[in-house]
């Protein structure tokens, strides 16, 4: 199949849910080609190639048998919705509510009294996420499930030592409905974030750090899922190399 003939769609690089399985697509010259078919565009054919760029290829320029497993895939798929059709905007939003710092003890005149001091701050802050939903598909869908999760470092270090862990914090909403071509709105619930440290005194410095790390939401309709995206970007992907990693830790 000549290349020349794949027009790329930089819009269209995230995956689709409903695009079928890899096949070896041949057109009239007895060109081949391996790809995933995403869809029918009138009367172009969607093709996602192993470099994942997407293209558009005439179904005229396809094999007769190529030609009519396209028609037959599209007429069994084409109420289907994927990823391709829908464009997610993802911002983080951060609010302080709180912000001191104070000193007690000791004189801070010199000399072994100032040792004495000690010195404590805290900072609270609330993060939410605020998203736009972009629809290319022609028609109304309703009853939109979101489920995301919201991942929180937390640093703590104190007279045993420091420790960091992740925590996870799962929540839901609904898109009631969204027009043909048109966008929704939907926010997470705030989550807090809470740092303090103690420096001074006779005892041992401690802190305790909280930060919003990330975001992962996924979308679905009837049980079905469509979209799955994160912030940032590569979010999923240090889940994932995180995961191997510790896969791969010898047993003790």
């Amino acid at each position: 199949m000549n290349r020349s003939v794949f027009i790329t769609l930089a819009s269209l690089l995230c995956a689709a849910v409903t695009q079928a399985e890899p096949r070896t697509f041949t057109n009239t010259e007895g060109k081949s080609i391996k790809a995933d078919l995403v869809r029918v565009e009138g009367e172009n054919a969607v093709l996602k190639l192993a470099n994942l760029s997407v293209a558009k290829v005439p179904l005229a320029s396809l094999s007769k048998a190529d030609e009519a497993y396209v028609k037959a895939w599209w007429e069994d798929n084409k109420d289907n919705i994927g990823a391709m059709d829908f464009q997610l905007a993802i911002d983080k939003n951060t609010k302080r509510i709180d912000r001191k710092r104070s000193r007690s003890g000791g004189n801070g005149g010199g000399g072994n009294n100032q040792f004495s001091q000690v010195v404590t701050k805290m900072q609270k802050n609330e993060i939410q996420y605020a998203c736009i939903l972009k629809s290319y598909v022609k028609k109304e869908i309703s009853d939109i499930t979101v489920n995301y999760t919201i991942y929180k470092r937390v640093s703590t270090r104190d007279k045993d030592g420091s420790k960091l862990t992740v925590e996870e914090t799962d929540g839901t909403t609904t898109i009631k409905s969204i027009k043909a071509l048109g966008s929704a709105t939907f926010e997470t619930d705030v989550m807090p974030c809470e740092s303090n440290s103690q420096t001074g005194g006779n005892g041992p410095s401690t802190k305790r750090s909280e930060t919003v790390e990330g975001f992962v939401v996924t979308l679905s309709v009837a049980g079905k899922e469509f979209l799955k995206q994160c912030y940032p970007d590569n979010y999923i992907e240090r889940l994932e190399e995180k995961e191997k990693r510790e896969d791969s830790r010898p047993l003790r």
